[in-house]
């Protein structure tokens, strides 16, 4: 009877939102992973990630009911930023007695992706870029030093059109950022056809 109870009654925690992958020396907005649940009833909540069998406590409070929203900054409980790799958050209710590991697996990434400029061409008014990157990734167009152009999907192989005057004093270079948010090295594009 109290197997079944405890089937019909809904989980404590409902609505997970967790970061699937992250880049914690990026310097980026993605340089942390968002872990956020809501809370069905408060409770002392001890919210970690599993590391080599061990865990990494990233809060360990009292928690309203309601959205809980904590962070995870890619380091171990030494302080040792962890190997790239997927982890995995654990929520331990201390009050409840209970421990859910979350379904979401967080990706550590922190290698930067390279990009090669696969082509440049001008027509009508405009200048289309063709770039390739070691992995997906949102292409980068930087003129003068400011970044003017941020690709929406991230793919290997890419484009974007440019639709601002270019001249052979313009400093034009393609670069990418992965999903993680590390960014390639950019490459200078020297010369556009005419």
């Amino acid at each position: 009877m109290v197997t079944q109870h405890l089937k019909l009654e809904p989980s404590p925690i409902s609505q997970t939102r967790v970061a699937k992958v992250f880049s914690p020396v990026c310097e980026c907005e993605t340089d942390e992973a968002p872990i956020e649940f809501d809370l069905r009833r408060g409770d002392h909540l001890r919210i970690a990630i599993r590391i080599d069998g061990r865990e990494r406590v990233v809060a360990d409070a009292e928690f309203r009911r309601g959205i809980v929203r904590v962070a995870w900054d890619g380091h171990d409980s030494s302080g040792a930023l962890v190997p790239d790799g997927t982890y995995f958050p654990i929520v331990h209710m201390l009050r409840d007695r209970r421990t859910i590991d979350l379904p979401n697996p967080i990706v550590v990434d922190t290698k930067r992706p390279t990009v090669a400029v696969a082509g440049v061409q001008r027509k009508e008014g405009k200048t289309l870029f063709l770039y390739r990157a070691s992995e997906p990734a949102h292409g980068l167009l930087f003129v003068n030093g400011r970044r003017v152009v941020r690709t929406y999907a991230a793919t290997r192989h890419g484009r974007f059109n440019y639709f601002g005057k270019l001249t052979k004093k313009t400093r034009v270079s393609v670069g990418a950022e992965d999903r993680a948010g590390n960014r390639a090295e950019p490459v200078a594009v020297h010369s556009f056809p005419s």
